[in-house]
């Protein structure tokens, strides 16, 4: 099971660089795939995904050795227990607020006895169900966003759920919920401060700490102080700066030729 790679690289000390997609499509999944990331994270909850684009973009980054995760809409056992099935090695699942939010999510990634997951892998053990099934709860990660006010309060219990691997910190939301001026400068020192307390919290209990950021070289930054899952690359973003970039040099140079454009 391809999730054990992640695991590899963890248990080893190893940082993990994700990418994240919100375009509903096989092929642009498959370039980012193909680029060299340790993870390609499906966006459900803001990303443009159906179900069947779930299942072709799983299918695509199948392809490849990236680790296919998914962040799924809610914390809701029907969407998570099939996007496990479509094949996802791995959920990030949002808004965790609570204890009991945690082990409900949990429970939903997990099989009897310690979960309550159907059974039922029609693609993920597409090529041994036994296999499948006798791996999945040690295997699958588990990972719950950290993005409120109340979750901050209640990170130590969270992370004390049994079978929880981590957290992943939404940092805009959480900025936008601490009442900060600007939720999108995660160095703003309110913000900085509790995304230092979220990270201290998840190593001390040995836990995976995952995170977004805007560029590599941020990501860099990340890793060095100790998160385990970092996102340097958003496809709609990089594709619009892309375009902007060409679009102002192209621009520019027609200026330059004495054509300008309107």
């Amino acid at each position: 099971m391809c999730a054990a790679r992640l695991r590899r690289l963890w248990g080893g000390g190893s940082a993990a660089i994700n990418a994240w997609l919100t375009i509903p499509s096989s092929w642009t999944a498959e370039i980012v795939a193909n680029a060299g990331f340790d993870a390609v994270t499906i966006d459900r909850q803001h990303g443009l995904f159906g179900e069947r684009d779930c299942v072709h973009v799983l299918q695509a980054i199948g392809t490849t050795d990236a680790v296919p995760l998914a962040r799924v809409r809610w914390n809701d056992p029907d969407e998570i227990m099939r996007v496990l099935d479509a094949g996802a090695q791995g959920i990030i699942c949002p808004m965790v607020n609570t204890r009991a939010e945690a082990e409900a999510f949990v429970g939903a990634c997990r099989y009897p006895p310690v979960g309550v997951r159907s059974y039922g892998p029609i693609r993920a053990g597409l090529r041994s169900p036994e296999a499948y099934f006798a791996r999945a709860n040690e295997t699958i990660i588990a990972l719950a966003m950290i993005e409120t006010v109340e979750s901050l309060g209640e990170l130590p219990r969270i992370l004390a759920t049994p079978g929880l691997d981590g957290v992943y910190v939404g940092t805009v939301d959480l900025g936008i919920s601490l009442g900060v001026a600007n939720p999108f400068d995660p160095d703003g020192a309110e913000l900085r401060k509790a995304i230092d307390e979220i990270l201290k919290e998840t190593k001390e209990r040995r836990c995976i700490a995952g995170i977004h950021v805007g560029s590599p070289e941020k990501a860099m930054g990340r890793i060095r102080e100790g998160f385990d899952l970092v996102t340097s690359m958003n496809d709609s973003v990089s594709l619009r700066r892309l375009a902007e970039a060409t679009a102002s040099a192209s621009r520019r140079g027609a200026e330059l030729s004495g054509r300008a454009l309107p």
